[in-house]
């Protein structure tokens, strides 16, 4: 099997771990890393939930801070997964924002903190880009974290330090998450 269409047939790892994401960012707020860290889960100004992969519909993409989520929530109970999301994520005390798609999981227009400007010199420069290095190295190992939380053997238990032991759940014909927004 060649690695495309390797790649496309786990599309759906993405779609479920968006999905997750987004429901972590609306009813729980954080997550605990395997590490014992806490990440701080945001939604961003943008979403997008399409079909199962596979399967043929249409998409509903929520963009805007005052923009209504039901019809987003709508689109899950109908068996939709997220697609991509702009996602927040506050880890060590620094904030990152980045776009995820569910094809490739790669972190897409990251928004770094700000960081100091470099004094004059190569040394100035040097220090800048070290600090920039490892601002980006922060922000992946956040998101790798959240995936090692999320994986599919972790599923059935509880992760550590949640505060919830409410989670999203696949359902015939759609997610179904309990409380408020659930059906």
């Amino acid at each position: 099997m060649d690695v495309l269409a390797l790649l496309n047939e786990k599309v759906f790892l993405g779609q479920e771990f968006l999905t997750w994401l987004w429901y972590v960012a609306e009813e729980e707020g954080s997550v605990q890393l395997e590490d014992g860290r806490l990440v701080d889960v945001l939604l961003g100004e943008r979403l997008v939930l399409g079909p199962m992969q596979g399967q043929e519909g249409t998409r509903v993409t929520v963009k805007g801070r005052e923009a209504s989520l039901a019809e987003a929530r709508q689109g899950l109970r109908r068996g939709k997964l997220v697609e991509g999301l702009r996602l927040g994520l506050t880890l060590d005390g620094e904030e990152y924002w980045l776009n995820l798609e569910a094809a490739e999981l790669a972190p897409k227009a990251l928004k770094m903190p700000p960081t100091a400007p470099g004094q004059g010199g190569p040394e100035g420069l040097e220090g800048l880009v070290l600090e920039r290095i490892s601002l980006v190295d922060g922000a992946l190992r956040g998101l790798e974290g959240l995936l090692l939380v999320y994986r599919p053997e972790n599923r059935g238990r509880r992760p550590p330090g949640r505060s919830s032991s409410r989670s999203p759940e696949r359902a015939p014909g759609g997610w179904r998450c309990p409380g408020p927004g659930g059906r």
